[in-house]
Formats: structure tokens, C-alpha cells, sequence
């Protein structure tokens, strides 16, 4: 199985907003899953209160939920009996956050698909969200220098991007595939 062909792409994109469907957050709603170099599952998450943590209605607000909510790869990353994802694929509706990405970059995946919407690609969620900006090109820059592949998928036209953030630099833009 070819993991990283647009067919699978596209199925475990799929699967990735099916779980950010659970989250309880009224406004964004973050799906994650995990996949073994091979295909093979691994683990999955969504955004939300953590295990054991009451999720009423008031912690689910703004800005609340800033201080109670874990971040859905995180939740993948956390949650799994895995303490090594080398290799890993990463799939994910959302761009990392740089929280997000240290955790990310220290358990060594291997790739990070992301769906270009709520990525960098054109009036994006990174770009909408100006309170997140520096956040999400910091967590570009770091995935960039650990040498994990970074990409986004744009669902209409089935195209995959390819980006980049070196220091200093603005984020290098490459379709792989159309």
C-alpha cells in the first residue's frame, strides 16, 4: 500500500474529519489520525477536555477552552500505547500549532498531511486567524528543520502541496501532485 498516494490521501482524510465530527468545541472542530509507515493504524484524536476533566458547556468557550483543551494530535500522540511514531504519518484537518509540532518533531514522524483549507495554502485558517500566525509558521519552521515533509491537501481539486519554512524566509509552495 502506497500510504502517501492520493487514493489513500484522500480515504484517510476522510476518516480524519469523521473524528474531528466528535469534538464538543462549538466553533472548530480538529481531527487527527496516525498511520504507520505500512498503512497500518495507529492512533487518532480530536480536539477536547481530557480524560477524567468534565467538558460542561462553560469550558467549551472562548477563551476558556484555550486553557482546557488538548489539541487533537496531541490527543493522537498522548493517547496511543506508541512512544515512538518514526516515520509515522500524521494526517490531520488542521496545521499544527507550535505546540503541537514540538511534540511532533520529539516523537519523530515522519510526514504530516494536512487539509489545505485550514493550512497555509491561499486565505487559509492560518491566515484567517491572525492570533495563531506566528504559532503555525513557527511550527512550519521547526517541522522544516527536523526533516519531516510537510503537506496539504486540497480536497476539490485533489491536489497535494508540498511546503517549506527555513528561518528567515517566507514558506516555499511546491504542487506534487494534481
Amino acid at each position: 500500500m502506497d500510504v502517501l498516494s492520493i487514493k489513500w490521501i484522500q480515504r484517510h482524510m476522510s476518516l480524519t474529519k469523521e473524528v474531528a465530527s466528535w469534538s464538543k468545541d462549538p466553533d472548530t472542530k480538529v481531527g487527527a489520525l496516525i498511520i504507520g509507515s505500512l498503512g497500518e493504524p495507529v492512533s487518532w484524536g480530536y480536539n477536547g477536555i481530557p480524560m477524567g476533566v468534565s467538558d460542561e458547556p462553560s469550558r467549551l468557550l472562548r477563551p476558556t477552552k484555550y486553557h482546557f483543551m488538548a489539541h487533537a494530535e496531541r490527543n493522537a500522540m498522548d493517547l496511543s500505547s506508541r512512544n515512538s511514531f518514526n516515520n509515522c504519518i500524521l494526517f490531520c484537518t488542521h496545521s499544527p500549532c507550535s505546540g503541537c509540532a514540538t511534540s511532533i518533531v520529539n516523537r519523530k514522524m515522519g510526514h504530516i498531511i494536512t487539509m489545505a483549507e485550514n493550512g497555509f495554502i491561499d486565505n487559509s485558517f492560518v491566515n484567517r486567524h491572525n492570533d495563531s500566525l506566528l504559532s503555525h509558521y513557527a511550527a512550519l519552521e521547526m517541522i522544516t528543520e527536523a526533516g519531516i515533509m510537510y503537506y496539504e491537501y486540497e480536497e476539490q481539486s485533489k491536489t497535494i502541496y508540498q511546503l517549506q519554512k527555513h528561518k528567515g524566509e517566507k514558506v516555499y509552495v511546491r504542487k506534487i501532485y494534481a
